[in-house]
């Protein structure tokens, strides 16, 4: 690890540039640029890096420096019985990127030699050096997503009948999140994951959304039906003031296409004006780019595209 945290504090500064478009809110133009860096980025993970949660591990090629961080997830590791792991980035100064490719090499044959592993990384397109060394040196494009916004103040649309979830709705929405598979979603795209396993951990993810992991779990309401169809959502409060700017996302959902065709447009507009109604400006989701039918349904609702990120992984 660096000596002192000034040190590293440099390295993140020569990244900057590129560092900006892992922040989740890099689209917000409204936002001054060095406050997303610093207050979604930066001091997020330096935080973490002093709480023990990220570790730095470095690599040396040729004298010249090259800091991995990484974070264990311990739940997911629980879950999917492997050791996972996720890529934050990696700080360099850009005048050592030729010298990147053998950095990655190097910190594969170190953080995979004596142990099973599993790690995952997400990386905005602007990344461009990364991207290139990860895809050069074995770790596997998995996914490519997409984060698509709405600006709630000039959402209009037709009303529809919703309701907020509840635990009686568990049972058909874990059948609705397992049966409503998406092939190309990094747990079914993975050929570590077991498909079940991965149909499982979308029914569980849904379930723990309504006790409480989501601040909102939406669905129809027609009487006499079930739900057959849902959409979280994540209020994000803590980080309006530092923003300066109130902004929401739009997480899970499932719709099943026998008996609930047309509704996810519904929950999504329905959602919108909810998150409105909680005092949200924007919204934001993540659609994988193959999946065209939702970012249509997106477009539709006057949603703009905000950022491409690829997701590679290694095991």
């Amino acid at each position: 690890m660096m000596e002192t945290f000034n040190q590293l504090d440099i390295f993140f500064d020569l990244r900057k540039h590129e560092l900006f478009y892992y922040s989740p809110y890099c689209f917000l133009r409204n936002v001054p640029e060095d406050i997303i860096f610093h207050k979604t980025v930066k001091d997020v993970l330096i935080e973490k890096i002093r709480d023990n949660k990220i570790e730095v591990i470095p690599i040396s090629i040729d004298k010249r420096a090259f800091l991995f961080l990484i974070e264990f997830l311990p739940w997911d590791s629980n879950y999917f019985d492997i050791p996972t792991y996720r890529l934050h980035t990696v700080l360099f100064q850009s005048a050592d990127q030729t010298a990147l490719p053998d950095a990655v090499v190097e910190f594969k044959n170190t953080f995979f030699a004596n142990a099973r592993k599993y790690c995952f990384t997400d990386i905005p397109s602007e990344d461009i050096f990364l991207l290139q060394a990860l895809s050069g040196t074995g770790f596997k494009l998995i996914e490519t997503r997409m984060t698509y916004y709405i600006d709630l103040k000039k959402h209009r649309n037709e009303r529809y009948s919703v309701r907020k979830a509840n635990n009686d709705d568990i049972p058909n929405l874990r059948n609705v999140a397992s049966a409503m598979r998406n092939p190309f979603d990094r747990f079914h795209a993975d050929p570590i994951f077991d498909i079940k396993k991965a149909d499982e951990f979308l029914s569980t993810f849904v379930e723990e959304s309504i006790k409480g992991f989501a601040d909102y779990t939406m669905v129809p309401d027609e009487s006499g039906t079930p739900p057959d169809a849902f959409l979280t959502a994540n209020y994000l409060k803590s980080v309006w003031p530092v923003l300066g700017i109130k902004i929401s996302k739009m997480v899970l959902s499932a719709v099943s296409s026998k008996t609930r065709k047309g509704w996810y447009k519904k929950l999504i507009s329905e959602m919108a004006y909810h998150l409105q109604s909680q005092g949200a400006d924007f919204a934001f989701m993540h659609p994988a780019s193959t999946n065209k039918a939702v970012i249509h349904t997106y477009e539709t609702l006057g949603c703009k595209l905000g950022q491409v990120t690829h997701v590679f992984s290694h095991s």
